[in-house]
């Protein structure tokens, strides 16, 4: 579920387009449809009823209903009562490999923490999935503002630094499909400076090996990101740190911070 501040918007169960545009039909809309469902329970939305997932996901109520049986059948939803449900057990399953995988998420916290401390701040570490970028590990000062970012928080790839630093990174086929999937699910009226931002993004992680974000994920908050890609390149991931618009100057961003998150992420690398 992408978790976008101040907008909610439907899930797209359409088959995707590849690079060339053309519907891809080894897609199978059905299985993407139940996915999208467990995405919807979060931590912020723990417990749902079918008018809820069928609001979140776009899909139709019967077609909700015969998904959350099926899921439910599996062990992947239980009854929560008053006609709801919640995610159980079943889903600890699905991630179970990623996890046993997720040592740089260990590895990386104790840096991340000195980080924040150390300049007052937040840090992510985040993965895509699907046009979203989901936090793996996360590290905040005492008193920072909150977001409700926590582990498992899937931010919005277009509006959030760690989703610049990605998409610089990404060979090119990558980066044109996650254009052209995030342009047939975002609003027309979006597209062009959304576009814009993250050519701006590519440019600036291809010049400088790092991405800006002034206030675009949220009005009060300036962070800045680095890749960490891993030998092959077959696996992508973003560091970032920010923190409040009136203390996180260009140049504490650009300056010890971006020396610190580099730092960081040379020692992460070879764990990927």
């Amino acid at each position: 579920m992408r978790i976008i501040v101040g907008v909610q918007t439907p899930m797209s169960t359409d088959t995707p387009p590849s690079p060339e545009g053309k519907k891809d039909r080894d897609f199978v809309t059905a299985l993407a449809r139940g996915l999208d469902i467990l995405k919807c329970f979060t931590a912020e939305r723990p417990e749902l009823g079918s008018t809820d997932i069928a609001q979140l996901t776009g899909l139709a109520q019967s077609t909700v209903w015969r998904l959350c049986h099926t899921l439910t059948e599996l062990g992947y939803l239980v009854p929560a009562g008053s006609d709801r449900l919640r995610a159980g057990l079943g889903v600890l399953t699905l991630g179970g490999a990623s996890v046993a995988r997720a040592g740089i998420a260990y590895a990386a916290y104790p840096g991340m923490a000195e980080i924040a401390d150390r300049f007052d701040a937040s840090l992510s570490l985040a993965g895509k999935v699907g046009t979203t970028m989901v936090i793996v590990q996360r590290a905040e000062a005492p008193g920072m503002l909150r977001l409700n970012f926590t582990v498992g928080t899937a931010m919005a790839l277009e509006r959030s630094a760690v989703g610049g630093a990605y998409l610089g990174a990404a060979a090119e086929a990558e980066r044109r499909a996650t254009l052209a999937s995030l342009q047939a699910q975002l609003p027309p009226g979006e597209w062009p400076a959304t576009e814009a931002w993250l050519g701006e993004a590519v440019e600036m992680v291809r010049a400088h090996g790092y991405v800006l974000n002034l206030r675009r994920y949220h009005p009060d908050v300036c962070a800045v990101a680095v890749p960490l890609v891993s030998n092959d390149r077959r696996t992508i991931m973003a560091l970032n740190c920010g923190g409040p618009a009136s203390r996180m100057s260009v140049e504490l961003l650009t300056g010890p911070i971006l020396s610190a998150l580099r730092a960081l992420a040379n020692q992460l690398q070879p764990l990927l």
